[in-house]
This record gives C-alpha cells, structure tokens and sequence, in this order.
C-alpha cells in the first residue's frame, strides 16, 4: 500500500512540494485548497498583479527542476540593485551587480497559473478545492482531517503549508512566537517615466522602507514598510496623491509614476513557531516562519523548505516512514538554523533603520558609503541574495 502525503495549502510553496513530492515512490499526494477556482491565465489580465515574488535563482532552479516555467513576458530581471539610507545621493548609495541576474520579479498570477498547469499535468497528485479542513486527530501514526464536505483525509504524513495563521500549527498544539510590527505593507504597480534599467531600488529610512521592484512593459511593484499612523494617512490619498507620494519617497528616482494597479496593504508580523514538526506532521513556509519583507525572502525560503524536506525523504532508508520523527528530525535541523539566522537578521535590521539614534544615522548613510568600497563585503551580499 502506498503512503499518503497529504498537503493543505495550495500556494505557491504548497503546490511546489506536491510536485516535487510526487517524485517519491510509492507515495500518493494530495493538496487541500479552500479557494474553488484555479488562477485565470495572466495573459487576459491587462493588468500585471500587484503581488509579486523576487525570485532567487536558486528558486528558479528548483521550480525549473519540477516542471515549472512561468510566462517569461511576466517576468523581468533584476540585474542590480541599489540601495540609499536618508540622504538619497550619490554618496549614500549601495550598488550591488554581478554578471548574473541577482533575481527575477515575477507576479503571484504567473506563477501560480504555471505552478497550477504543472500539476493539472501531474497524474500523481488529487487537489480537493473548495473543502476546507475542520479538525484534525493522531490516529496511531497517522493524522486524520476531517473534512468540511463530511469526509476524513488519512495522512501518513499532513503538511501544513496554509499561512502564518496556520490552522494546522494550531491544531497540532505547535506554539508559535508572533512579534507585531505595528506597521503595514504597502503594494502597488506604476507606469514610470523612465525606464527602470532593470535595477532594484530601495530606501531606509527611519520611517519607512520603499522598494522599487522592475516588471515588464516599464512598470514597477512598490514594497513600502511604513507605521500604521502613516499607512491611514497614505490610504486617505487620492490616487494622484498616493502617486506623489511614492514619487517623493523615491527621489523621483523614476520621474513621473502613474498607478497600474489596485493598492493593497496587509499587516506585518514576524511569525515563528517553536517547532516544525510532530509526528506524521510538518509545517512549512509561512506555516513555519513568516519574515519582514525588507528581505525579499519570503517565497525562497518556503521553496528552500520544499526542496529540503523532498531530498530527505527521498533519501530515506527504506525501513523508514515519510512521517517518522527521526526523519522529520533532518528536516528541520537542515532549514531551521538559517531561517532563524535570517529572521534574527531581517529583524534587528528593520530595528535599526527603525531608530532615531545618530549611529543608527550614521550607518544608513555614511556606512553604506564604507560598505560600497569594500568590493568583498559587497559580493558576499550578492552572494547571499542569489542562493
């Protein structure tokens, strides 16, 4: 009899370790989703979606490996990156290039329609759309979910893959600490005047942080990181107004910004659970940590996740079931420690460009000045950045 995985949440990271799971042999994957309808082909948006993901190569790797091509017309390059404290001059600019991309941006459409398209293709994986789990039991080695259609999905081993408010972390008893930022995200697409040159640009300041991300056709996706005072301030703006601003909090890197998309805020939170497994039962991407996205992360630590726990259960004894602890166990000691390293860092970061103090100045300015005359340092970022 084959084993059954059995997957809840069919985002991006779900959907990625369904397609790389159903490489195991005799393993049979399912993936419970709540939504009902799949994503509409991103070819009849005439618009690009205001969500995006920067892609790692080591992400485009990995999706490459599973089947996993989205629209190269949805995608654009990221070939540098710059980065300015408060003083937005030339002398408190951080330049990071190399001769590889240092990402590619690509919108939450695009890759969930390919993601969702490769699994359509996949005889080996069941997605049960529109039925949402209930409840969850421990039967013997085994988890059981209850369905809300009636029906008890038996899971040798359940992944949790459906957020950071994980519903399957709550009822696996798996705490998580949860540090409110007290700030908001801001996301938005702009027509620029000028041409993008496929940089990356951010800003720190005490404030806020503001990122420029290039998309096709000369478009850009703003990540912005502000309090929640100024996030109800931003959301009292007309359009126009709203245009100007992100035009001013960019230095009018890009001129005159023109909005293309609908503009959306979610809340911000550090999200980071105790542990990441139980018996039979795995938590994984945002289920498993959820970062400030100062970063740009979040999806290729989730696709890190996938592609972990698929080697290590692909390179299980064979005396040894998908949901036993000592596997689990390799699992989490193989993601765990960068994770946290990367959180930890992301967070005193964000403490940093956050503080009104003189050293905290001083390193958002003059310390980018230092940092970009040290061509060492610089490649150990771009190092970090593409893997």
């Amino acid at each position: 009899m084959n084993a059954s995985l059995v997957i809840v949440g069919g985002g991006p990271v779900g959907l990625a370790f369904a397609l790389a799971a159903s490489r195991l042999v005799n393993v049979d994957v399912t993936v419970v989703e709540r939504s009902t309808a799949p994503t509409t082909a991103p070819e009849s948006l005439t618009t690009f979606d205001h969500r995006v993901y920067a892609l790692s190569p080591a992400s485009l790797d990995f999706l490459g490996g599973i089947g996993v091509s989205p629209d190269s017309a949805r995608m654009s390059k990221v070939r540098a990156m710059q980065v300015w404290g408060d003083d937005a001059n030339k002398d408190s600019r951080l330049d990071l290039a190399q001769g590889q991309p240092i990402a590619t941006i690509v919108e939450h459409a695009a890759l969930m329609f390919a993601l969702e398209q490769a699994v359509s293709r996949n005889e080996g994986i069941r997605v049960l759309r529109g039925s949402a789990p209930i409840a969850l039991r421990t039967n013997g080695n085994r988890r059981e979910l209850d369905m809300a259609d009636r029906s008890t999905l038996h899971a040798d081993l359940l992944i949790g893959a459906d957020g950071s408010r994980s519903q399957i972390r709550e009822w696996a008893g798996i705490s998580a600490v949860t540090k409110d930022y007290e700030s908001d995200g801001i996301v938005a697409n702009f027509q620029s005047e000028f041409p993008h040159g496929d940089i990356a640009r951010q800003w720190f300041t005490n404030e806020s942080v503001l990122a420029y991300l290039p998309l096709p056709r000369g478009q850009i996706s703003i990540v912005w990181s502000v309090t929640k005072a100024n996030s109800a301030a931003l959301k009292a703006l007309s359009d126009d107004h709203f245009c100007g601003a992100v035009e001013a909090a960019g230095h009018h890197a890009l001129g005159k910004l023109t909005l293309a998309s609908p503009i959306a805020r979610f809340p911000l939170a550090r999200v980071i659970a105790h542990h990441w497994c139980a018996p039979g039962l795995a938590l994984m991407g945002d289920a498993a940590h959820a970062v400030h996205p100062l970063a740009g992360q979040g999806v290729n630590l989730g696709f890190a996740d996938a592609r972990a726990l698929f080697e290590i259960l692909s390179r299980r004894s064979k005396f040894s079931a998908i949901g036993d602890m000592p596997v689990l166990r390799k699992y989490e000691r193989a993601r765990r420690e960068a994770t946290l390293a990367l959180s930890e860092v992301t967070d005193k970061l964000r403490a940093l460009y956050m503080s009104d103090t003189k050293a905290a100045a001083w390193i958002r300015n003059d310390g980018l000045s230092l940092l970009n005359r040290l061509p060492q340092a610089k490649a150990a970022l771009i190092h970090y950045a593409v893997s």
